[in-house]
């Protein structure tokens, strides 16, 4: 008991270090010394797939050819109101995602918090409330962290509105994780799974939901639809990166 207890205090330690760690001067995919704030160097970054090309315009997830709308937002009931990504999850932003977390890189959120306040800038998001999917117990005991309420409170610090941060949800049910399962599997995995919290009032607020991946948006469509049912008047979701559709559909 003794030993296991020491194993997860250093494992705290060490995510603890990595979330207050110098972060703006060696390249997160590489290693390789930078000198400015990108995160990345000259090399990764152009490996990197921006999600700037023809998109799904409900979703925002990458599609080809000449449909406006990926088959999850053309065939199924989608809550939030549009949804952005930054990057495309392949590559060098899949490897640092996975690395923020589940590898006790939390400070990496801080890194891409920059690339989502440029895109919500981009897109001119107006918001009230700004918050997360919210993890289990067993989860945030096992990580230390939740990466999406990193990426959310460092988004809000940069744009200096720290008071629109919300702990808003409240993860109810434990569930798989989500990239383990198949799309019919992680829409039925989230029912019922999140819930609104009782101190919390959303009625008649813009809420943004910051989240690190959007794969089918099951996750965030689900959080969207208990901040909708609370009477939010409009729910965006801003993520790092989305999984790019490989089915779509023209409407």
């Amino acid at each position: 008991m003794l030993k296991q207890r020491k194993k997860i205090f250093n494992k705290f330690k060490e995510a603890l270090s990595e979330l207050f760690a110098p972060s703006d001067f060696c390249c997160i995919n590489c290693g390789r010394e930078i000198f400015d704030r990108t995160g990345f160097c000259a090399k990764c970054i152009r490996e990197a797939v921006f999600n700037n090309g023809k998109t799904c315009k409900r979703c925002g997830v990458g599609l080809d050819g000449g449909e406006d709308y990926c088959g999850n937002c053309a065939f199924d009931k989608i809550y939030f109101d549009r949804a952005y990504a930054v990057f495309s999850y392949e590559g060098v932003i899949q490897r640092a995602i996975l690395q923020m977390k589940f590898n006790n890189k939390g400070r990496y959120a801080k890194i891409f918090a920059r690339y989502l306040v440029f895109l919500a800038k981009k897109e001119n998001l107006q918001f009230d409330i700004v918050c997360y999917p919210p993890m289990s117990v067993r989860s945030r005991k096992l990580r230390f962290y939740n990466q999406s309420q990193l990426l959310a409170r460092y988004f809000c610090d940069i744009l200096d509105e720290s008071d629109c941060l919300c702990d808003a949800l409240e993860k109810i049910k434990e569930t798989e994780r989500q990239e383990q399962l198949n799309k019919h599997d992680r829409k039925s995995n989230l029912i019922g799974a999140y819930r609104l919290k009782p101190q919390v009032n959303v009625k008649d607020k813009r809420v943004l939901v910051i989240d690190d991946v959007k794969t089918t948006g099951a996750t965030l469509n689900e959080c969207a639809k208990v901040l909708k049912r609370a009477g939010a008047t409009s729910v965006v979701c801003l993520a790092v990166s989305a999984r790019k559709e490989t089915f779509s559909y023209e409407q």
